[in-house]
Formats: structure tokens, sequence, C-alpha cells
């Protein structure tokens, strides 16, 4: 026995030694540490490793069981100046090694909020945006209250596609400031980048998703025209000198009818006024008083001189007016006058498009996408040449710049409405593709009358809806909200008559007066636009439909710019 234990002993000390754990660190000794940092141990051991160890001085912060040996590490919950980190390996083999490093943290607290949301914004410009939101954060470390802190981690967060916290950051600045228009705009641009990620995502027809694209698209546009009525709300008493600029924020608010009554007196004063004439026309023009935007642009052409832009608005209102010969003499003027201009070249897409010119759109639409690809006219018209063509993913992405550029922009949600309801058209289609594609279309009819909700067009839309649904009383409902928002919309009209026939149908009892109704609403839609709708039948849900993207589809073209 002795003999056995004694030749144990003697190989045991024959065995090699098992070499020592070692570690290795991601930082080193006098490392000077900022912000968020991932601290990265490498473990070398013959044995399994069992676990590493954090701590900062003698505090274990945490602990890690398998690779990657990561520690996350924020150094604004530390005090500015040295520190020791001390990481610790243990193995299966009832080994340990530590490892200490002494290093400096220096969040440049001391040089105050300002700084530091300086160099985030800097950061920004130049798209560093993980170093963006340490500056951000170190600024609301210095200031709890800073709302350009969030501003900054909110915008940083979005570039990074961290959807959540830049939510949470711009949340937390509208609660300190619920009227900022920067803070209510950037929310909208987060809202839709959520909404646009979901569609994306989209893998189903699950109600769930349109839910959730419905909310975050509606809560953008809610934020951008609450930021758009700021502006308007906000601004003094007009002077003549303020009048054009005052004219031109509640134009880009597309508060049309404010921007009307302000222009008007200065106009009767001075019917030879180009900016004011223009920008007075062009609300007209926008709100669906045809007859008063051409007398404005009749009046100048009589008492003074009309440049590009007012020939570019006279080509736009005739053609809705359907004075077809006098259209192309008035965009050969303009152009002569000067064709680069922004609002003679979008007047040229919208006529080509009217007129159903593919190709010619498609070459128009190109060239502005060359020189003018964020406005969210230009991609307006790209979105509809490409649906026009069918490229349903391309009509997307110009639909989602337009949209990003200018959330409450009520003509690219009726746009892309009208997209679903075309798709609808094509070819047969199950009911749940059916369903899916009429409650987007819904949704996108909605948003644009968060956009902008006294939109006729879009009332119209959602009466078509509710047609294709076979809900009468919702048609009836929207159909009269479209005329009351313009008496003198033919397509509010057109699609009146459809649904008071849709209500005939179901209402045995009152069929006759319901058609009654119907006809005379026709009959209105017919003296409104007597070259496209006098004399014909009272329509169904799809002939008002094909009105509305056809003859009846609202003018869109670039405000005055000077």
């Amino acid at each position: 026995m002795n003999v056995i234990l004694l030749a144990t002993a003697f190989i045991s000390l024959l065995a090699p030694a098992k070499a020592p754990i070692t570690i290795n660190l991601n930082i080193k000794d006098g490392d000077v540490l900022t912000g968020d940092k991932v601290l990265r141990a490498t473990v070398n051991s013959q044995s399994v490793v069992s676990q590493v160890e954090f701590y900062v001085d003698t505090e274990l912060r945490d602990s890690a069981t398998s690779t990657p040996y990561e520690f996350h590490f924020d150094t604004l919950n530390e005090t500015d100046g040295p520190l020791k980190l001390k990481f610790k390996a243990y193995n299966s083999d009832s080994q340990n090694a530590e490892k200490v490093i002494s290093v400096v943290i220096d969040n440049g607290l001391s040089k105050g909020a300002a700084f530091h949301i300086e160099k985030g914004q800097n950061l920004l410009t130049d798209s560093k945006f993980s170093d963006a939101i340490s500056e951000g954060r170190i600024a609301l470390k210095i200031d709890p209250k800073s709302n350009p802190a969030r501003v900054i981690l909110a915008r940083a967060n979005l570039g990074l596609f961290q959807y959540d916290k830049a939510q949470k950051y711009a949340d937390d600045a509208t609660q300190q400031d619920p009227n900022d228009v920067s803070i209510l705009s950037l929310k909208a641009v987060i809202d839709l980048q959520r909404a646009f990620r979901t569609l994306a995502k989209e893998g189903s027809d699950s109600t769930e998703i349109l839910a959730t694209i419905k909310e975050a698209q509606k809560n953008a546009v809610e934020c951008s025209r609450k930021a758009l009525d700021i502006e308007v709300d906000k601004l003094p008493a007009p002077t003549p000198e303020n009048l054009i600029s005052q004219a031109d924020t509640m134009i880009r608010a597309e508060r049309y009818s404010l921007a009307i009554n302000t222009l008007r007196d200065a106009y009767e004063a001075d019917q030879k006024n180009l900016k004011v004439a223009n920008r007075l026309a062009f609300a007209q023009l926008r709100s669906g008083r045809l007859s008063d935007c051409l007398i404005t642009l009749t009046k100048l052409r009589k008492y003074g001189q009309p440049d590009a832009y007012a020939y570019a608005l006279l080509a736009v209102a005739n053609t809705d007016a359907g004075n077809t010969e006098v259209v192309d003499d008035m965009m050969r003027e303009a152009l002569l006058a000067d064709s680069e201009n922004l609002g003679v070249r979008t007047a040229q897409a919208y006529i080509a498009l009217k007129r159903n010119q593919t190709s010619v759109l498609a070459k128009l639409a190109v060239g502005l996408a060359k020189d003018e690809g964020q406005r969210p006219e230009v991609n307006y018209f790209l979105a509809a040449v490409s649906n026009s063509l069918l490229r349903y993913s391309d009509a997307r992405k110009y639909f989602e710049r337009a949209a990003l550029a200018v959330p409450a922009n009520s003509d690219i949600y009726v746009e892309q409405a009208n997209t679903s309801l075309g798709l609808s058209q094509k070819g047969k289609l199950e009911q749940k593709d059916l369903d899916r594609l009429y409650e987007n279309a819904k949704m996108m009819f909605e948003t644009a009358l968060i956009a902008r909700p006294e939109s006729s067009e879009a009332f119209s839309g959602l009466t078509v809806v509710n047609l294709l649904q076979k809900n009468p009383t919702e048609a009836i409902k929207n159909a009269t909200a479209a005329i009351g928002a313009n008496p003198n919309d033919a397509g509010a009209q057109y699609a009146y008559s459809a649904a008071l026939q849709a209500m005939a149908a179901v209402n045995r009892a009152q069929a006759s007066q319901y058609l009654s109704l119907a006809q005379q609403a026709n009959l209105r839609a017919g003296k409104l636009d007597q070259k496209n709708l006098q004399g014909r039948e009272i329509p169904n849900a799809i002939a008002v439909w094909r009105y509305l993207v056809g003859a009846g589809r609202r003018p869109v073209i670039a405000a005055p710019r000077d």
C-alpha cells in the first residue's frame, strides 16, 4: 500500500504543471473612458472557463459565463477622475486569475451642457450618430432638463434605426415643451419611420400589422399638422412688409382659406402685384376655387405682367376647367419666360398626368428628380408615374420620400390610397386580399384628412372605399362631408350620387327618394364638369374612382418661391 502511494506521488511530481489563466482586455492602463463603453475580456485557460466577473473598484458590477465576455460600462454613472477596474476569471479546475486596470473617467462634465450640445450637433451633421449619442447623454447628465440634448439623442438614435429609443427621447422633449415645432416635426419623422419599417416587415394580412401602421402614421401626421398650425397661429398681424412671408407660411401649412383672406385686400389694392397675385391664385386653385383662380389670373394679365409661374398656373387652371384650347398656349408662354422654374416644370408634369401621357410624365419626372429630388411634389409625380407603369415598389419608395419631406402632405396619401384601389382592380383577388387593399386605402384617405381636414378628394375617396365595402351609410356620410368641404367639386357630387344609389338598393322603402336624390347629384356633377360628366349615368364605385384618378384629379404644382 505504501509503495502505491509513493508511486502516485512520484507520478504527480513528474506531471507538467497547469498553465495559469491569463486575461486580455480591450482597454489598458491609463486609458481615458467617456460615455457608454463595452469592455471585452479574452481569457486563455487550459480548462473550461466557468465565469468572468467585472468589478468597479471593489464592487461587483456584472458577470458572464459564456463568450464573448462583454460588460457594458456607463461611465456617466461614475465620478470623473481615476478609477480601478478589475476582471476576475475562474475555470473548471478551480483556478482563478484577476487583472486590474487603472483608467481615468473624463466625460467633460465641467465644460457645461452647451459645449456638449454643440459638439453633438456637429457630430449629427457628419452622421457620427454613436458619438453624438455620447455627447447628448453627457449634456443631459449635466442638465437633466435640456431639450436640445434630448433632440440630439432622438436624432442620433433615429440615424441608427433605434426607433424606440428615438421616440422615447422625442416624447420626453415634448413633455418639456409641447409646442416646440422642431420637436413635433422630429416626432413626425420618427413615427413615419416606424410605420414604414412595419410596412417593410409585413409578412401577412394581419389586422394587427395594419393597426400598428395606422397608429404610427396617424401620430406622425398629427404632430406635423400641429407644428404647421403653431407656426401659422404665432404669426403677427400682417403688414405690407411681412405679407408675402406670412402667406408662404400659410400655404406651406395648407391653410389656403386663411391665405386667401390674408392676400385678398392687398390684391384688390394692387392687381399688378405678381407676388400677391401668384400666391392668391395658387391658394384658390389648391382649395378648389377654380373660378376665383381664373379671375385672379385674368385680371393679372389685363392689368399687370404675368411671369412664368403665373402662366403655369393658368395652364393648370385651364386644364382643370376643361379649356383645352388655351392650355398649350399658356404652357408655351411659361416655358418661354423660364423653363427651369419649378412651378413651370411641375405644372408640365401635372398636365401630362391629367392627360394620361405616361411617357411624357416619366421624362419630366426623371428630370425633376435629378434637380429637385427631395421636393414632395416631385416625389408625388414619381410615385404617380411608377403606379402608372405598375412599378409599385418604386411608387412606395417615392411615397415614403414625399411623406418624410412633409409628413402632413395630403396629396401623397391620396395618391397612395388610390394605388391600393388600383391594385384591387388587377385580376381576380381573394376576398382577404381585397379587404386588405380596401383597409389600406381607407387608412391613407383618413391620414390625408388629418393632414388637411377640408380635403374633398380624401372624403370622396373614402366614399369609394365605403361603397366597395358595401357600407352605403358611411358612403353617404363621407360624400356629404366632401360636398361640405367643396360644394363645387364635381367628384364629390359624383361620389354622392353613387352613394345614394347604393342606399336605394338596400333601403327598398325609400328607394325612389334616394334614386331621385342620386339623379340630382349626378346632374350637378355634370354641370360642374360638363366635358367629362355631363350626360353620364349614375355611377358605381369604380366609375367614381376612375374619374377621381383621371379627369377629377386635384391639381398639384409647386408653390411660388419668390
